[in-house]
C-alpha cells in the first residue's frame, strides 16, 4: 500500500491504522522473538526475502534478504549457505526490523498508528465509513475508531469446539486435577507448562504444530539431544518431562524430512503446465475439472520424469529422456528400455511414499511402534540423499511446483464440487504428510525420544478415544492392532485449526458473519445445487479479494488475505508470495483517487 501511494500520490493525505494482538508489528505470533530457539522455521533461510517487489518499487529501497541481514546482524564465523533452518525467533526478528524499516520511509502524506489489542468487530457506519471495535491490551473497555477501508488479514483463527472437543471439555471439568484437555498448543510454553511432570499425555495430530509442542516439553524442560559417536541423536531426560507422549493421527505415522538439498527456486515443469491445465479445462463441459481424472496423470507424469532424472543421473538415458520433451510416450520408450537394460532398476512406484503401511497388518501394538521407528530412519536417510540422490524424493516433491500452478485453476469452483473435496480432504493431507515436513533435525529428535522411551507410537494408527470416568482418564484404542490401546491424564489437540468461517470462534468474524457481512465460500455447480462442496474459506471476489456477504454482493471496502482464504484458494500461507497484496493495494488506492475526484465535481458545482 506504501508502494502503490508513493508511485501514484493521492491529493489528500492518507493515515493508515494497523491492529495486532500483541506488541510485535511485522511478525505474527508464529515468529514471536522471544520463543525458545529450538522452534524451528519449516522452510529454508536462503527462501526468506521480504523485499523481493518491485512493481511498484518498495518505499525503503530493497532491502537485505535474510542471509544478508544475518551476516551483518550476527556476523557469524561460518557465512549460512542458505540450506538452513534457523529458529522462528530470529526470522521474527528481521520480520520486525523489516516492518520498522518501512515506517522509516512512509512516502509523503502517508502516517500510520499501531493499536495493540484485538479487534472485535467492524460495523458500517452513518457517513458511508466504518466503526472498528477495538479492545487495547489490558482493558476491558472497547474503543471505537473511525475507518473508510478494511484490511482482513487475521492469519490463523481459534473455532468453536465440536462435538468431540466438547465431550473432551467436559469429561476433564468433571475430572478436574486428574484429567486435562488442552484444545490449542500456542503459544507452546505457555500451554505446555499445563502439563505436569511424569504424566502420561496424548497428542492428536503428528505434524509440525505436534513437533513444537513435544520439544517444548522435553527440550525446553532441561532435556538435553546430544550427538553419538556414531552420528545419531540420542536423548538424555531432565526429569521435568511427562513420562511418555503418545501421538496419534489417521495414518499414526510422522511426516517426513524436507531434503537437505530442496531448491531455492521453482523448477520448471513439464507435463503440469498452465498451458496443459488450460486447454483440459477447455475441453472440458462447463470449464469444470476433475482433479483425479484430469490432474493426477499429468501429476503423476511429472513425478515420473523427476524420479527417472535422478535414477539415469548424468548418462546417455537422461539425454534421451530430456530430448522427449512433454512427449509422454517417447518418455515412457525411453524409459522401458532402461529397465530392460537395467532389470536391477526399482521401477517408479509413489503408492509406497504415500502410504508405506499399505496392506500390512501389525500383530501387536509394539510391532507398530517399531515399525514407525524403522520408517523414521529410513526417512531420514532419504532426506540426507536428497532430491539429487533419491529419484522418490525427488519425485515426491515437485508437488511444490505442481500445487502452485494447480492454485490457479482451482480457486473459485475451477474444479467439480466432488473433487473440490476430494482434494482438500483426503489427497492434500497425504501429500502434505510427505512434501511438507519439517527439517531433518526434528525427526530426528523423534527418533532419539522415540529410542528413550518418551515418545510411544503404540496407539498412534487412528485410535478411538474414550473416557473412563472410573479412572479419570482418557482411553486410546486402535482396533485394528491387537493390544493397542493406552489410558492418559492429559489429552492435547496438538493441530492447527483449518479454516471453517462458520465456525470462527474470534469475536470478529462471529459478529462480521452474524450480521451477514461476510459469509463461506460454496463450490456449486448451480444455485440450487445441493451437492455444493463448502471448505471453510471465506467468501470474496476473485479480482481484490473483496469480501462478498450473504446477499451475494462484493464489499468494495472490505478485503481479505492470506489464511481466511484457504480452501478456495490453496498454498496461500505468505502475504509476501501473494500477489493479490499488490491487486488490493492499487484497487484502494485507484477508489480514493475516485473519491477526491467526486469530491472536486462536487465542490466545482456547489461554487
Amino acid at each position: 500500500l506504501l508502494a502503490e501511494f508513493d508511485a501514484h500520490p493521492l491529493a489528500y493525505p492518507l493515515h493508515i491504522r494497523l491492529f495486532n494482538r500483541s506488541r510485535h508489528f511485522g511478525a505474527s505470533p508464529i515468529y514471536d522473538p522471544a520463543q525458545p530457539v529450538y522452534i524451528l522455521v519449516n522452510i529454508s533461510v536462503g527462501e526468506i526475502d521480504l523485499w523481493a517487489v518491485d512493481d511498484p518499487p518498495v518505499v525503503a529501497g530493497r532491502g537485505d534478504d535474510f542471509l544478508s541481514w544475518y551476516q551483518k546482524t550476527f556476523q557469524p564465523q561460518t557465512p549460512l549457505t542458505g540450506d538452513e533452518y534457523l529458529s522462528r525467533a530470529v526470522v521474527g526478528r528481521y520480520l520486525i526490523e523489516g516492518f520498522e524499516r518501512l515506517l522509516e520511509h512512509l512516502p509523503p502524506g502517508v502516517t500510520v498508528s499501531r493499536h495493540v489489542g484485538e479487534v472485535s468487530d467492524v460495523r458500517p457506519d452513518e457517513r458511508g465509513g466504518y466503526q472498528v471495535e477495538f479492545v487495547p491490551a489490558a482493558s476491558v473497555e472497547a474503543e471505537e475508531i473511525g475507518v473508510d477501508k478494511v484490511l482482513l488479514a487475521t492469519g490463523h483463527s481459534r473455532l468453536v469446539p465440536g462435538v468431540e472437543e466438547t465431550r473432551y471439555q467436559e469429561f476433564a471439568a468433571r475430572h478436574a486435577g486428574r484429567a486435562a484437555f488442552i484444545p490449542f498448543v500456542y503459544p507452546v510454553v505457555e500451554t505446555m507448562r499445563e502439563i505436569p511432570a511424569g504424566a502420561r499425555v496424548a497428542m492428536l495430530g503428528i505434524g509440525l504444530t505436534f513437533i513444537d509442542a513435544l520439544l517444548e516439553l522435553t527440550e525446553g524442560r532441561g532435556g538435553r539431544f546430544e550427538r553419538t559417536k556414531g552420528g545419531a541423536l540420542a536423548y538424555t531426560r531432565s526429569g521435568a518431562e511427562p513420562r511418555v507422549v503418545f501421538p496419534y493421527s489417521r495414518t499414526g505415522l510422522p511426516m517426513t524430512p524436507k531434503a537437505h538439498d530442496l531448491p531455492l527456486h521453482a523448477r520448471p515443469l513439464t507435463f503440469f503446465t498452465h498451458d496443459a491445465l488450460a486447454e483440459l479445462r477447455r475441453r472440458t463441459t462447463g470449464g469444470r475439472l476433475d482433479f483425479e481424472r484430469d490432474l493426477w496423470p499429468l501429476f503423476e507424469l511429472e513425478m515420473e520424469l523427476h524420479y527417472y532424472r535422478v535414477v539415469f543421473a548424468n548418462g546417455d538415458a537422461r539425454q534421451e529422456l530430456e530430448a522427449c520433451g512433454n512427449d509422454a510416450r517417447a518418455m515412457r520408450r525411453v524409459i522401458d528400455a532402461y529397465l530392460r537394460a537395467h532389470p536391477e532398476q526399482q521401477p517408479f512406484d509413489y503408492h509406497s511414499a504415500l502410504d508405506p503401511v499399505g496392506a500390512r497388518r501389525f500383530e501387536s501394538a509394539s510391532e507398530f511402534d517399531a515399525f514407525v521407528g524403522r520408517y523414521m530412519e529410513e526417512e531420514i536417510a532419504r532426506a540426507r540423499a536428497g532430491l539429487a540422490g533419491d529419484g522418490l524424493k525427488s519425485a515426491i516433491d515437485i508437488w511444490y511446483e505442481v500445487r502452485t500452478v494447480l492454485g490457479g485453476f482451482l480457486q473459485f469452483g475451477g474444479l467439480t464440487p466432488e473433487s473440490h473435496r476430494k482434494l482438500i480432504e483426503h489427497h492434500y493431507p497425504r501429500l502434505k504428510r510427505v512434501a511438507f515436513g519439517p527439517p531433518i533435525i526434528n525427526i530426528e529428535k523423534l527418533l532419539a525420544l522415540a529410542r528413550a522411551g518418551l515418545l510411544d507410537f503404540s496407539v498412534a494408527r487412528s485410535p478411538r478415544v474414550l473416557t473412563d470416568d472410573a479412572s479419570g482418564r482418557f482411553e486410546l484404542r486402535c482396533d485394528e492392532i491387537p493390544g493397542a490401546h493406552a489410558q492418559v491424564e492429559v489429552l492435547v489437540d496438538a493441530r492447527y485449526p483449518p479454516t471453517d468461517i462458520p465456525r470462527d470462534a474470534t469475536p470478529l468474524y462471529r459478529n462480521l458473519h452474524r450480521r451477514g457481512m461476510v459469509r463461506a465460500f460454496e463450490n456449486r455447480f448451480t444455485s440450487r445445487d445441493d451437492s455444493a462442496y463448502r471448505p471453510g474459506a471465506i467468501d470474496m471476489t476473485e479480482e481484490a479479494r473483496f469480501v462478498v456477504g450473504e446477499a451475494g454482493m462484493g464489499n468494495e471496502d472490505i478485503a481479505v488475505i492470506g489464511i481466511p482464504t484457504e480452501g478456495n484458494l490453496v498454498g496461500n500461507l505468505t502475504v509476501a508470495r501473494d500477489k493479490y497484496a499488490g491487486v488490493w493495494a492499487a484497487e484502494v488506492v485507484e477508489q480514493l483517487r475516485r473519491r477526491e475526484l467526486a469530491w472536486a465535481a462536487s465542490s466545482v458545482e456547489t461554487m
